[in-house]
């Protein structure tokens, strides 16, 4: 069985892989923190959406085979399966250490090595391009017997300057294994710098396609893109298929982005707690499509996503519960056809209970109702529905309404609350600045309660409102006009962008302050703190590292 988890459930599983990876090489004082993050969602997916695999029958005759020929990435290989239950996520911090089954390469499992491995690790890493080879005598067995496996595996740009690779992707096609995905993270650096000045890959798309694999290319840190990309590939027949995955080295902490320094190297310990902080504090960026020129929703879902938004925010108003009417279900129907980026739906309806089915039919990622339109047992009843569906369920808090004390224990079934900044029903409104103390007492209640779900504001985001919102504990933000008011959507998701970074190293920051070691953080991220120096106030320090 998959594990099919919802989309904000899968991202923050991944999320939380990224988490225990550094802790663990940090405990270690080495190991592979840019492959283990740049890999992060390909792995995440594959163990937490995709894959037939029981944490509790490790050896499941029906299971799917996942094969890590880019062995480095062990720490994140470990973390996601410790998140998906084959050991508890307290042996991380074992990982290298004598005696640890958390090798620096993984060992594949059996009796004789049992002490150096655990069930559920199918190949021992460390040579590279050798998965591949592995991974098509696993698949050509399963075909000659007539079984359903499906074999995937993890191969890097980097050791695909292996002969072998390409050996095994001519064999592969010859025995026309179309239960073969394999998936290349193409992060563009290896151990000792950037593949195309060590040994150039490109045109690796075409190189594959010459082999007769179908080929499908994907931007790897997007969800939504690799699940879309492995359903497309089950309907090919008579061919293996290789997914593209281009992904950032050391994605999710920015000094480790795109750095070859970051192959093989480990933070320091007294890091860990403001690596933890960035990771936590990923910002996602939803345009809400009803603001700007009215109508032309396709074109506003296809710029959004060209310009690097993470979701698309979707207003349902329907003239009773608000009293401005925008769209419904067949709507989103339709969009859902154009485009595979998570739908974030906010329906502010009367009786969402009666309608909650036609969204999840629409094909909505995530579906918020309003705690003002249901009461606690309707709210379970969407709750039951959307959870089924592989839904996440929301529910929404206007500026004038209290915490219901009734929501408290419902939080493990909530993947995200949005807490309106503005009274809901017209786009285009003034943030209202009380909103902030509201949404810092709930997120305040919701820490309290152990909630492990996002915090996302709504209404009058923009850039000089994001950071105050931030601080406040929101996660997403919904930004309408911010976007859509003037043509440049892609300068303005930049400038957005730009304003989160600014409220992210500003946090971290006044922590590494609070543990006395902010000219020690500073000069870790000297390169990329320049550009934002001003903003920052840190001219000073900067000047002062030598």
């Amino acid at each position: 069985m998959a594990l099919k988890m919802r989309y904000l459930e899968l991202n923050r599983k991944v999320r939380d892989a990224r988490m225990l990876a550094i802790q663990g090489i940090a405990e270690a004082g080495s190991g592979h923190p840019g492959a283990s993050f740049s890999a992060a969602e390909i792995m995440g997916v594959l163990y937490f959406h995709k894959m037939k695999h029981r944490p509790s029958d490790p050896l499941w005759e029906e299971r799917d085979y996942f094969i890590n020929s880019k062995a480095h990435s062990a720490p994140g290989f470990y973390a996601v399966l410790s998140i998906a239950g084959y050991i508890d996520s307290k042996e991380i911090k074992t990982l290298r250490k004598l005696g640890s089954r958390l090798q620096g390469h993984p060992v594949r499992y059996s009796e004789r090595q049992k002490n150096h491995s655990f069930p559920g690790i199918e190949y021992s890493g460390g040579s590279e391009g050798i998965g591949l080879s592995v991974s098509i005598g696993i698949a050509l067995a399963k075909k000659r017997d007539g079984e359903k496996n499906r074999v995937y595996t993890l191969i890097g740009d980097g050791e695909s300057n292996e002969g072998q690779i390409w050996e095994a992707a001519m064999a592969a096609s010859k025995f026309r294994l179309d239960n073969l995905v394999a998936i290349l993270d193409r992060n563009m650096i290896q151990q000792d710098g950037f593949t195309e000045e060590i040994m150039p890959l490109d045109p690796v798309r075409d190189k594959w396609a010459a082999f007769n694999w179908n080929v499908v290319e994907v931007n790897g840190h997007k969800i939504e893109q690799i699940i879309d990309a492995l359903s497309r590939i089950e309907k090919v027949e008579d061919k293996p298929s290789i997914i593209i995955a281009n992904t950032t080295k050391g994605k999710g902490i920015k000094h480790m982005a795109n750095n070859p320094q970051w192959h093989g190297k480990a933070p320091p310990k007294k890091h860990v707690p403001i690596l933890l902080e960035e990771l936590q504090s990923e910002i996602l960026i939803a345009p809400s499509i009803i603001a700007g020129e009215p109508e032309n929703y396709e074109e506003k879902v296809r710029r959004a996503e060209r310009a690097g938004a993470d979701l698309i925010h979707l207003d349902i108003m329907d003239g009773k519960f608000v009293p401005t009417t925008s769209f419904f279900a067949d709507t989103i129907k339709h969009l859902r056809k154009i485009s595979s980026i998570p739908f974030d739906a906010h329906l502010m309806i009367e009786k969402p209970v009666n309608h909650v089915e036609d969204y999840i039919d629409a094909g909505c990622d995530i579906v918020t109702v309003h705690v003002e339109a249901c009461n606690e047992m309707e709210f379970v009843e969407i709750n039951k529905m959307l959870l089924k569906a592989g839904i996440s369920p929301g529910i929404a808090i206007n500026p004038g309404t209290q915490f219901p004390s009734w929501l408290i224990e419902h939080l493990d079934n909530i993947d995200v609350m949005i807490i309106m900044s503005v009274n809901p029903g017209f786009a285009g409104q003034k943030f209202i600045p009380e909103s902030l103390d509201k949404m810092a007492g709930t997120v305040k209640i919701l820490k309290s309660n152990n909630y492990k779900g996002f915090i996302e504001a709504d209404g009058g985001i923009d850039a000089t409102t994001l950071q105050q919102v931030f601080d406040a504990g929101a996660r997403i933000m919904v930004a309408g006009n911010a976007v859509y008011g003037s043509p440049d959507i892609n300068s303005n998701i930049i400038q957005l962008r730009h304003k989160a970074n600014v409220a992210i190293e500003t946090k971290l920051l006044e922590l590494a302050t609070i543990n006395d070691m902010r000219s020690d953080w500073i000069k870790s991220r000297k390169n990329m703190l320049i550009p934002l120096a001003r903003e920052l106030g840190i001219e000073e320090d900067l000047h002062a590292i030598k």
